[in-house]
């Protein structure tokens, strides 16, 4: 009782009976109506082929000299597009063949008195009369059907019961409402079976060729299968990132670990105890910088929706992040120098800027050579501002360039973990810039060192993020 309540409390059940119900009642009540208002019969000229038949009927009639009635039935040959009708005036009675087609015709003879010569037109059939005769003193009246070869098919319709006749179009419209609710609740019946795969953990599961419709149900399941994709891609880049800080972690754990357990030996040397503690604390600023990094980049993720547009001055922020990393730089004598052409300004969040110029000016300050010169350019374009960082260190391999902007990647050669860092630096800047629809990348400089550019659009909205 439960999987049958369920089913016709589908969308697809509800939508079937309304659909037929509204097809039913429609073809009843234009039926019902058209029946109404539809002449039964009407009269029309009569033509001269059915006069020159009457005339034949007559003479036949005249050198027959039938008996009765029913004689003048066989006067013409067994065919099934003409008969003959005969009235008897006094009675009213109107004797015809048992054919179900001519019963109306019989009908309308009854309830109506033809004096002259007259052709009147049923649905499917024409009569013509009358011809005025006497069988043993009694007048009758001798009347010709023809039969119409318009509609062989309404014909045979109307030879059929009448439930047959009702039970056609029903159904017909049950197959194609059917057919046309299928059609509706079918993908719909896929995205479901695909979010629950979803829901179960399985990420690669997607709406089949539903997403290929041209209508508001193609355009709902290419929707889901985008929103489906980018779950996906959230997620393995959230396991890999779990994956990577547990493997980070391991190092300095196992690290201070060693280092604790060498200081809590008996009898240990007061240098070599200050040793053991001074690499307990340098690997505990090593996971709370770790730590710290993790809970930024997360941050970012969790908190783009949640920006906070206002109207910046590219190139005063740049003077700040710059201040901020000459303090840095000023341990290597390194200078930092800003080339801007002109006032610069957008709608950004100056936070997440700040964060994305601050991480990799100090990434740049990290590997340039001492008393080396960064040097920042900011110039604007017809449509986006460019912003280029140009340090002149090692420089990064080839085959690495795309690889500096994910977590915890560090270079094996020039940038290893002699510079210290978590490696995160550059992925949360690469998270910052994304945020407000840009685009960041890393090229080698002709000489020595590494260009970081950046690129924003000069019109950034809440509607473009």
């Amino acid at each position: 009782m439960i999987r049958f309540h369920s089913r016709f409390s589908s969308i697809g059940a509800k939508l079937f009976i309304c659909f037929w119900l509204i097809v039913v009642l429609t073809i009843g009540i234009t039926r019902l109506v058209s029946e109404q208002f539809r002449p039964k019969s009407f009269i029309v000229p009569t033509h001269h082929s059915d006069i020159s038949k009457l005339d034949r009927i007559k003479n036949l009639i005249s050198r027959q000299a039938p008996m009765n009635p029913q004689a003048l039935l066989t006067i013409l040959p067994k065919r099934m597009d003409k008969e003959l009708l005969v009235k008897n005036m006094l009675s009213q009675e109107v004797i015809s063949s048992k054919s179900w087609h001519i019963s109306h015709l019989a009908s309308f003879l009854s309830e109506n008195n033809l004096d002259r010569l007259t052709t009147v037109k049923f649905e499917f059939f024409r009569m013509t009369g009358p011809i005025a005769i006497e069988i043993n003193n009694t007048p009758y009246q001798v009347f010709l059907a023809s039969r119409d070869r318009k509609s062989r098919l309404g014909a045979f319709m109307l030879r059929l019961p009448t439930w047959i006749r009702i039970s056609i179009p029903i159904i017909i419209s049950s197959i194609f409402l059917w057919l046309l609710t299928r059609s509706l609740t079918k993908p719909l019946v896929a995205m479901q079976k695909t979010a629950a795969r979803f829901g179960d953990g399985e990420f690669t599961a997607r709406v089949p060729l539903a997403a290929q419709r041209n209508d508001e149900i193609g355009a709902c399941a290419s929707s889901f299968n985008l929103m489906a994709e980018k779950l996906e891609q959230n997620i393995g880049s959230h396991q890999r990132l779990m994956a990577d800080v547990s493997h980070e972690l391991r190092s300095p754990m196992t690290r201070l670990q060693i280092a604790l357990g060498l200081a809590q030996q008996e009898n240990i040397a007061p240098t070599l105890l200050q040793k053991h503690l001074q690499r307990c604390e340098l690997e505990v600023a090593r996971l709370d910088e770790m730590i710290s990094s993790v809970l930024s980049l997360s941050r970012m993720e969790n908190t783009i929706s949640q920006m906070e547009l206002m109207s910046v001055d590219l190139q005063q922020l740049l003077e700040l992040c710059i201040e901020d990393a000459q303090y840095i730089a000023n341990e290597k004598s390194i200078t930092i120098t800003l080339k801007a052409a002109s006032t610069c300004l957008t709608q950004a969040d100056p936070n997440l800027l700040s964060s994305a110029f601050n991480n990799i000016l100090i990434n740049a300050v990290k590997y340039s050579h001492p008393s080396d010169t960064l040097i920042v350019y900011l110039r604007q374009n017809s449509n986006s501002f460019t912003i280029d960082i140009v340090d002149s260190g090692t420089g990064v391999p080839l085959e690495d360039l795309d690889k500096l902007f994910e977590p915890f990647y560090r270079v094996a050669q020039a940038r290893d973990r002699a510079t210290g860092g978590t490696g995160l630096g550059m992925a949360i800047a690469k998270q910052a810039i994304v945020a407000h629809n840009g685009h960041i990348h890393a090229s080698n400089n002709q000489g020595n060192g590494l260009t970081v550019t950046i690129e924003l659009p000069v019109i950034i909205s809440k509607d473009s993020l």
